[in-house]
C-alpha cells in the first residue's frame, strides 16, 4: 500500500476511531523502511510499501491472525451499528478520490449518481424521525 491507502485502511480497521495524520504515517514508514521491516517500490508516481521478510518475521511476533490482522479491540467494538456509520463514510471517501483521479468519465459520472440516491435516502431516513419499537400501549406492536 502506499501512505494514503495505510491511513484510509487503519481508519476502517478502527471503525473511524482512528485516522492517523500523513505527519504520524509517513514518518513511520521511512523509520521501518531504514529498519529494514519495509521496502518501497514506486508505482506510478507512488511509493508503494510491502513487509520484508524481517518485517513478516515482526509481524509474526506479534502473534497476529493473518486472517483478519485486525486488532482484536477493534475487531470486536467494530461491529456496532454506530461505528459503520463513523467508518464507511471515510471509505467511500477515498473510494471517490480514486474514481476522480482514476476513474473514466462514465465512472465518475455513474459514482456521482450513485451518491445522489444514497444522499436522498439519508434524508429520507431522517425525515421519517426516529424509529420506535414501542408503542403507547406498551405492547410493542
Amino acid at each position: 500500500m502506499h501512505g494514503y491507502e495505510l491511513i484510509t485502511e487503519l481508519e476502517s480497521r478502527s471503525s473511524g476511531r482512528w485516522r492517523p495524520s500523513p505527519g504520524a504515517i509517513y514518518p513511520a514508514l521511512t523509520r521501518m523502511e531504514e529498519q529494514g521491516l519495509l521496502a518501497a517500490d514506486d508505482r506510478d508516481g507512488k511509493k508503494v510499501f510491502s513487509l520484508t521478510a524481517r518485517g513478516r518475521a515482526a509481524r509474526e511476533a506479534l502473534d497476529v491472525d493473518d486472517d483478519d490482522p485486525t486488532p482484536g479491540r477493534w475487531r470486536e467494538a467494530g461491529g456496532d451499528v454506530h461505528g459503520a456509520l463513523r467508518a464507511l463514510p471515510a471509505e467511500i471517501a477515498g473510494q471517490a478520490r480514486q474514481l476522480r483521479r482514476f476513474g473514466s468519465p462514465d465512472q465518475v459520472e455513474r459514482a456521482a449518481a450513485l451518491l445522489e440516491g444514497v444522499k436522498r435516502e439519508l434524508y429520507a431516513l431522517l425525515a421519517d424521525g426516529p424509529a420506535r419499537d414501542d408503542h403507547a400501549d406498551g405492547t410493542g406492536t
